[in-house]
């Protein structure tokens, strides 16, 4: 049985589809500065998916989570087919965008993990530093 394989995926500042494409600002970072924690911070996870075209929806969890685990934040989304289908090699992208305002109660690394078809197909990361002066 054939499944779905993440191409890509990242952070960024703003992300949206429209159209069958994937339209991104401030993509693709590691690091962010805050004037204080506690705080928040806006970010956006985005990326491409491929599966096989005769698949019709594909589950996509996505996990947020602080330096000291104190929380997880958990969002699902079901990815389908959107508008026309254009296969190659029998496979079909399907784009993605997720936003949260992510709890900032500390500085340090925070992880967003990333599970298709529950499997944990990517770990992206940022550090959070407070602006000093």
């Amino acid at each position: 049985m054939e499944t779905s394989e993440l191409d890509y995926a990242f952070l960024a500042d703003f992300a949206q589809v429209s159209d069958n494409k994937l339209t991104t600002v401030g993509a693709s970072y590691t690091h962010v500065y805050t004037s204080s924690v506690p705080g928040g911070h806006l970010l956006y996870i985005a990326g491409r998916i491929r599966c096989p075209e005769n698949l019709q929806e594909v589950p996509l969890k996505i996990v947020a989570s602080p330096p000291n685990k104190e929380f997880e934040i958990a969002g699902e989304l079901t990815l389908g087919h959107q508008g026309e289908i254009r296969p190659y090699d029998g496979k079909v992208g399907l784009l993605f965008s997720m936003g949260i305002n992510l709890p900032l109660p500390s500085e340090g690394l925070y992880e967003i993990n990333l599970f298709l078809e529950d499997r944990l197909v990517r770990r992206l990361a940022f550090s959070v530093e407070l602006r000093r002066g």
